[in-house]
């Protein structure tokens, strides 16, 4: 927005985030904010509202949000979108804080007003290339394999989701009276006892994977002259394994596409969160097949597409290996960097890592650091899992972090899969 009010607005919320909530001016959990970034808009020194993407820069180094949302991706264009037109929000796509993104649609215009995801299933990819690398020793005979089980899996999963659907249908309007308030792009006229079929079919079905990285190097890995397992190579480490990557992703996207056409439905394919089945699948499958270093030896598979959080390597070369994933994963993704010490200390570090990712097309963005904060001197500072304040010495502290999408202040509940994740990160040069 380029009025006064709507700058205005804008300004003001982000400072409101900046604050922090409360006496103590503590990080705020929710909401999750996005900022959008577009050119002609806020991208480049000489957009009018370049000065709030800045703010919201300096805002997310201190509160790791708003994330940020690049609206200059192809795959994030509408050609409806007009700079002059008042309403181009309608046109743009938006995204769920964690990264469930709604916006293609077959039964109407592109637009993510008034819809959501009806739901969405996650494939174990892992398992399927434990199975070929476990029956095959080339890797052109466990491509074969691996593939004919990705077909299988999908139009299964497909079929899952559909016959899901075809019960979510007919449910009654009078049912969901909050929702059909705010859905009423597509629910006009609708009364109360009719079924929603005409609204949700403009809603979305995900399938979606984790593991690429170990299914990778499960993939990818050889035998010694003995007979024993050596290491293959996930996507950030081998070019080669990340053209692999790309060519199965690209074909789980191209079956969304099918799935589409079949069924006249909005299918695509999402990068998985996988905030319960990082270990619910890798404690499976090491009971059916063992341990195999860099596929079973943790308590967890890699989210999605995502470069190991335990491997090291620069957020220039990170954003290019998984850059690619984005555009065929309209269903929803994520960038994420893992920042050490105090980002507000290197704004300019931050604005570079930005404007990189924005460059290669990466869809959306999230920065990840430390916000830790003394309930008894009132001392911020920025260190990972810390004991007591560097300033006073106490032990009463707040910490916060965030672990897929959410922000937390402690790691208590969460399962022993994200917690050795947690433990596992590093920092990205």
């Amino acid at each position: 927005d380029f009025s006064p009010e709507g700058r205005c607005v804008i300004k003001t919320f982000l400072e409101a985030v900046e604050n922090g909530v409360g006496n103590e001016h503590k990080t705020a959990i929710f909401p999750i904010s996005i900022f959008k970034v577009k050119s002609g808009i806020n991208r480049k020194p000489e957009d009018k509202n370049y000065d709030l993407f800045k703010l919201a820069q300096r805002v997310t180094s201190k509160r790791f949000f708003p994330n940020f949302i690049n609206l200059d991706t192809e795959f994030n264009q509408n050609p409806k979108w007009d700079i002059n037109d008042p309403k181009r929000w309608y046109y743009e796509p938006s995204t769920m804080g964690c990264r469930t993104r709604v916006y293609e649609n077959r039964h109407g215009e592109n637009s993510s007003v008034g819809r959501g995801n009806a739901s969405f299933t996650s494939i174990n990819i892992v398992r399927i290339a434990l199975k070929a690398m476990t029956k095959a020793d080339s890797l052109e005979e466990r491509k074969k394999l691996f593939f004919d089980g990705i077909d299988k899996i999908m139009n299964l999963t497909a079929k899952q989701l559909v016959e899901r659907w075809e019960w979510q249908k007919t449910a009654l309007a009078k049912q969901f009276p909050y929702v059909m308030k705010y859905l009423a792009e597509y629910n006009k006229g609708i009364t109360p006892n009719e079924k929603v079929e005409n609204i949700i079919k403009h809603f979305t079905l995900s399938i979606g994977f984790i593991g690429l990285a170990e299914t990778l190097t499960a993939l990818t890995s050889s035998k010694d002259e003995n007979g024993n397992y050596i290491k293959g190579k996930h996507h950030g480490e081998s070019d080669e394994s990340q053209a692999l990557g790309i060519e199965i992703v690209k074909y789980m996207y191209q079956k969304c596409k099918s799935f589409s056409e079949q069924y006249d439905l909005n299918f695509g394919l999402i990068a998985t969160p996988a905030e319960g089945l990082s270990h619910k699948f890798t404690d499976s499958d090491k009971k059916i097949f063992g341990i195999y270093e860099g596929v079973t030896d943790r308590e967890y598979y890699t989210n999605s597409n995502h470069v190991p959080v335990y491997y090291k390597c620069s957020v220039q070369h990170k954003a290019e290996v998984e850059a690619p994933y984005h555009a065929l994963t309209p269903a929803g993704h994520i960038f994420y960097i893992e920042m050490d010490g105090n980002p507000l200390d290197n704004l300019r570090g931050v604005e570079k890592s930005i404007d990189y990712m924005l460059d290669l097309n990466i869809g959306y963005i999230s920065i990840n650091h430390f916000d830790n904060y003394c309930l008894d001197c009132g001392t911020h500072f920025f260190e990972r899992q810390p004991k007591k304040c560097p300033v006073c010495g106490s032990e009463n502290l707040d910490i916060t972090e965030r672990i897929t999408g959410y922000l937390v202040g402690s790691l208590d509940k969460w399962n022993r899969g994200k917690l050795a994740e947690q433990r596992d990160r590093i920092a990205h040069l």
